[in-house]
């Protein structure tokens, strides 16, 4: 098994230097190909940091595909966005050179201690180091910098109110609270004023919006372009800018305390959840030196599996906090619709297509029907051949998987047939130096006897009493000894000759790879909940900016549905559609736009605008805006109350699952199967 684990890590670290000299022999060649066209050559006095630019930016589209990966990178893309303002050519390879240097130096942590110590568990705690560590990078960089951006953000909204009331002028007022904003809010502040002073605002601010790290931000940025632009609006309520101002803090509130109060009950769970992995082992050793006779359990197939299932009930465990815990504003957007490698794949092996209709639903059937809704729901830009094609691979994987632990079983069950020399005593006390010596040699006595057996092809208890009176030598095979021996061989050949695949195993791991091929659409079945979510948000976004936006007279709704789209994920794709759509025909674009999406707060907006087009004023049409605000920030609350408890009861529950693994299947169940199948032995080694 440590050779093998050295092989693997030879093998992986070969195929990333021959994916760099991929990349490395393809910039030279496309530099050839440059040079040929161009009549000359194209030498730089950066040519190494060009190359290295092109391998980033390579790195990061495919990496993008990789799942798990793709969460990583878009965590320190975050964390980058916050800090500073790139392009987004810049912002790609700030990521990868962050990335490149963490998978760096786990590459070389994991070999010098697996060339220090070699084992499958000493490599496999380091990937779950690996989680742990990335996990709490995550919690430094990403999530506590993103809560103190909104409380920055917060306190210089109240600035930037306060030298406005002054000044009137929002240029200044925006100079001015700078110097007031903390670390991450000054280098956004400074971004902002910048659109607002630019020559191009319209150029700066798209251009901002890619890599806000808030969407608050982006409100803040087009409202002070808009009030710079047309001048502020002052009503009955008062000024129409700062009113906006209040309608942003109270998001921000609600936010923040979310994520404080989602953290204070997640706290510590994780770690929790994955303490197990590093008490199996101790546990174990302390099992076996207390109970010697349960060495035979923890080196049997039952054992081998208890042992997986804990590890992966902890691994499990934590993903699904760390999922819980991820409260990280969707960066997703449905526009987007990139070519997955999944469609690569199928497009250049159509044969394919014929393996993945085992998952695929039937042409105009009702689980087509059903599947397709899920992926509208779901947000998902995926296709039913993507899903038929994963889920797969999925069952490839898991039948490679099963397989492959049931075959190491049988031959772990074998191994420690022939080789074990574990104490047969329940209790450590019982166990002496001279009794090890004799276990050993009672082992090699019945490997000898076993292997002598398997050249026989029909094995009964007479052949192998005859097999044990011919080895001790002995005529009367009914004393006690050898009818002892005979009982322990045939126990030992009974477990040998069992030892292969049998038909209920192979019907359990045909239903577990049934269970997991199902994981895809539990995956969109759970993107649809948090869908939820994201719409009621995006959609009280839109109340906030249209509560502004109504108040200028030059306002349309042409130019509503602009800025809409501009701050929208969830229903970005329907809005580019139907701005440009409008000018066929306003009356029949926004009908068309109310049918593609099924979301009820979202198709009232549209009706508003409907009316807004013809017979009355965009102030009309939302003059109650500011009572459906109120109702969405109760509805919010109320929300956001039962989020809290549904995450932290599933939280707390989800993290004693490994624990209760641990001591379910490590301890007590091994000591009940133990007493009851070595109970006999067990009163015999009692009584004096």
């Amino acid at each position: 098994m440590n050779k093998f684990l050295l092989f693997a890590f030879a093998l992986s670290l070969s195929g990333f230097f021959l994916i760099l000299l991929y990349y490395y022999y393809s910039l030279q060649k496309n530099r050839k190909t440059l040079t040929n066209l161009l009549g000359k050559k194209t030498e730089s006095k950066y040519k190494w940091k060009e190359k290295l630019n092109v391998l980033a930016q390579k790195t990061y589209n495919q990496s993008m595909r990789i799942p798990l990966l793709n969460t990583l990178i878009l965590r320190v893309r975050r964390r980058i966005e916050t800090m500073s303002i790139y392009d987004e050519y810049s912002l790609r390879r700030e990521v990868m050179k962050i990335v490149f240097a963490i998978f760096s130096a786990f590459v070389v942590v994991a070999i010098l201690v697996i060339i220090i110590r070699p084992g499958y568990l000493i490599g496999f705690w380091i990937l779950i180091g690996m989680f742990f560590v990335a996990g709490l990078l995550i919690d430094q960089l990403v999530y506590r910098v993103e809560l103190r951006l909104l409380k920055q953000l917060k306190a210089f909204n109240n600035r930037v109110r306060f030298f406005y009331q002054q000044t009137k002028m929002i240029d200044e007022a925006f100079f001015e609270a700078i110097a007031y904003a903390g670390n991450e809010m000054k280098v956004q502040a400074e971004y902002i004023h910048g659109i607002i002073t630019s020559l191009t605002p319209n150029e700066a601010l798209a251009k901002y919006e890619e890599v806000a790290p808030t969407r608050f931000l982006k409100v803040l940025a087009g409202l002070a372009l808009t009030v710079k632009e047309e001048g502020d609006v002052i009503t009955e309520k008062g000024s129409a800018f700062l009113g906006g101002m209040t309608a942003i803090n109270v998001e921000i509130n609600s936010e923040m305390l979310y994520r404080q109060k989602l953290a204070d009950r997640l706290r510590g769970l994780s770690i929790f959840a994955l303490s197990p992995i590093f008490l199996a082992l101790p546990t174990k050793l302390w099992a076996v030196s207390t109970f010697p006779i349960m060495g035979s359990f923890y080196n049997s197939r039952i054992g081998f599996f208890a042992e997986v299932l804990t590890y992966g009930l902890a691994v499990l465990s934590y993903i699904m906090i760390r999922k819980i815990k991820d409260v990280s504003e969707n960066k997703y957007y449905m526009s987007l619709q990139k070519n997955h490698w999944e469609q690569k794949v199928l497009d250049k092996f159509p044969f394919l297509l014929a393996v993945i209709q085992i998952f695929k639903p039937k042409r105009y059937s009702k689980r087509e029907y059903k599947l397709q809704e899920l992926l509208k729901s779901a947000n998902s830009p995926l296709t039913i051949n993507i899903i038929a094609f994963r889920r797969t691979i999925l069952s490839i994987i898991t039948f490679l998987v099963l397989f492959t632990g049931l075959i190491y079983s049988h031959h772990r069950d074998k191994t420690n047939i022939l080789y074990g020399t574990e104490s047969k005593s329940f209790f450590a006390g019982n166990v002496t130096e001279q009794e090890k010596a004799t276990f050993a040699q009672e082992t090699e006595f019945d490997r000898n006897l076993l292997e002598q057996l398997q050249t026989e092809k029909n094995v009964t208890v007479e052949t192998v009493q005859n097999y044990v009176v011919k080895s001790i030598a002995v005529k009367d095979p009914n004393t006690p000894k050898t009818q002892e021996i005979i009982k322990r061989v045939s126990e030992k050949w009974n477990v040998l000759h069992g030892a292969f695949l049998k038909w209920w195993e192979v019907i359990i791991a045909f239903a577990m790879i049934y269970v997991t091929s199902l994981t895809p659409l539990l995956i969109l079945h759970y993107q649809k909940i948090l869908r939820q979510k994201d719409m009621e948000n995006e959609v009280y976004q839109y109340l906030i900016l249209i509560g502004i936006l109504k108040e200028f007279e030059s306002m349309s709704v042409f130019k509503i549905l602009n800025w809409i789209e501009r701050f929208s994920l969830i229903f970005k794709t329907p809005l580019q559609q139907a701005i440009l759509d409008f000018d066929a025909g306003p009356d029949e674009t926004l009908k068309r736009l109310k049918e593609k999406v099924s979301f009820e707060p979202f198709q009232q907006l549209v009706e508003r605008l409907e009316l807004a087009v013809i017979r009355i004023s965009i102030q009309e049409a939302f003059e109650d805006i500011s009572v459906e605000r109120e109702y969405y920030v109760e509805q919010r609350k109320e929300r956001d109350e039962h989020s809290l408890k549904r995450s932290s009861f599933w939280g707390a529950t989800i993290s004693w699952i490994p624990a209760i693994a641990l001591i379910g299947l490590y301890l007590i169940v091994p000591i009940i199967y133990i007493s009851i199948v070595k109970s006999q032995d067990l009163v015999t080694q009692i009584q004096p």
